[in-house]
């Protein structure tokens, strides 16, 4: 099909609003002939819309419809009804499907019921595989996203004993002491924020017939990267500096969009009287018109502080700052947003510094992120880019939250590393899946193998952690 017969058949699978109007439309073939379709429409603050993607051919491949009407979670019809909607549907446009597929899990979303089909060989679902279609309370269908069906892999004649696993772990576990951040959409928790923990230090996926893990973790004395401390800065900490002074926004520029963004807000400024130089209907000016020539920031609600920023708009200076100067000029900036910083952050460094390629226009620093006790806070990174030839800040990613909560940590377990190898222990079982490699970027060359997943043998969910202070283990959310 070419492009106009795509769009008629996207505008044929959906009711169009009045207030909604085309937003991108674009179709990309690769060198095969193969590729995707893809329209949506949106209203004028971009706050509702619908997206459909097609194949070349106009299969339907993903639909998402949003809408500002509230469901207040009541459903006006119950689940089985809603299941009869979502294969009605289905069976419209891939009439086949449910053949080969089954119906694995039925989770609720957001004031909607999400049915999750895919592939099952062993009594397993096979990763990124069949469909999932999101039905509203009134029965109408407002997502939907086909993976497809892939070819069967082949199952190990042979299965290595559980007993063996188990004696494995034992003598491979090593439990670390460290900080992390919980969050109750991620991990099953009732108390958000930052706990002392021990950290599972292996990740336990193995090999259905073979006592190898198929995923290991990189330690910090294996890596070609290490940590020093910072020195004490200079300068004296600003404390009342506004967020336009922390960013460096100049007074030409307005904001032209606030958004929610669950604990922060999203704020982007540009230029009075921007024009857009190009537009179209494509992806890259739909981008362009959302990112060129602005400077976005996301601010904490809580504490009202820069959470991280990032200038799309080039500034041009006469300077050419060598990478000590830039490292002053990012030391400068971490001084002004938290005093004291030096206590909680370590230059990462690496080794081969010298073969690194020609500087560009910006020198980037990372930061691990610790408390004063040494305790490392884990995924936690702060990263700092200036700008070679302004020696302004350019490009800050800061932590996810403030550096005063770090007092409250304790700074000693109350569980020792023997009871929690114990506890976990206790609560260690595993069970079969499949996993895959994911392939290339189009999803294709995937390859299947079988693994025992290590779990918790109440709920079969994954241990993430072992609570320092209690004791308590920390599952991730199912």
């Amino acid at each position: 099909m070419n492009k106009d017969q795509l769009k008629e058949r996207a505008l044929s699978l959906v009711e169009l609003p009045d207030h909604l109007n085309l937003l991108i439309e674009e179709v990309a073939e690769d060198e095969n002939g193969e590729g995707q379709a893809m329209f949506t429409w949106a209203d004028e603050q971009q706050e509702e819309g619908i997206s459909v993607s097609l194949d070349l051919n106009g299969n339907l491949t993903s639909l998402s419809i949003e809408r500002n009407e509230p469901t207040n979670g009541v459903f006006s019809l119950n689940e089985t009804q809603l299941k009869g909607k979502a294969e009605q549907f289905l069976s419209s446009h891939y009439p086949d499907a449910l053949q080969k597929l089954t119906l694995f899990t039925t989770p609720e979303i957001e004031g909607a019921y999400r049915f999750n089909y895919e592939q099952i060989v062993m009594g397993l679902p096979l990763p990124r595989t069949g469909f999932y279609i999101d039905v509203e309370p009134s029965g109408g269908v407002i997502g939907f996203k086909y993976f497809g069906i892939k070819d069967e892999p082949s199952i190990p004649e042979t299965l290595i004993e559980k007993e063996k696993l188990f004696q494995y772990v034992q003598t491979q576990l090593d439990l670390q002491p460290l900080i992390a951040n919980l969050n109750s959409a991620i991990h099953d928790v009732r108390e958000e924020g930052l706990h002392l923990v021990y950290d599972i230090d292996l990740l336990m996926n193995y090999k259905a017939d073979a006592v190898q893990s198929t995923l290991t973790i990189i330690h910090d004395e294996d890596s070609p990267s290490q940590y020093v401390p910072l020195p004490k800065a200079n300068t004296v900490a600003i404390e009342a500096a506004s967020i336009e002074e922390v960013i460096g926004i100049p007074a030409e520029m307005e904001v032209v969009r606030k958004v929610e963004l669950g604990k922060e807000v999203g704020i982007v400024w540009r230029e009075r009287g921007w024009k857009q130089n190009k537009k179209d209907l494509s992806v890259d000016s739909f981008l362009q018109s959302h990112n060129e020539d602005t400077v976005k920031a996301f601010i904490s609600k809580d504490s009202e502080k820069v959470r991280g920023f990032v200038w799309f708009k080039e500034r041009n200076g006469d300077l050419c700052l060598e990478r000590e100067e830039c490292y002053e000029k990012a030391l400068d900036f971490l001084q002004m947003l938290t005093p004291n910083f030096y206590q909680y952050l370590q230059l990462k460094v690496h080794d081969n510094d010298d073969d690194f390629e020609e500087p560009g226009a910006k020198e980037t620093f990372s930061f691990r992120v610790q408390s004063k006790q040494g305790i490392q806070i884990f995924l936690e990174l702060v990263i700092v880019s200036v700008n070679r030839h302004t020696g302004l800040i350019d490009y800050y990613s800061g932590p996810s939250f403030d550096f005063d909560q770090l007092e409250s940590i304790p700074s000693d377990p109350v569980i020792s590393k023997e009871e929690a190898h114990k506890i976990f222990l206790k609560s260690l079982d595993f069970e079969l899946a499949w996993d895959n490699n994911y392939g290339d970027e189009d999803g294709e060359n995937e390859e299947y193998s079988l693994i025992y997943r290590a779990c918790d043998r109440h709920t079969k969910r994954v241990i993430r952690y072992i609570d320092a202070m209690t004791g308590s283990i920390i599952l991730e959310k199912e």
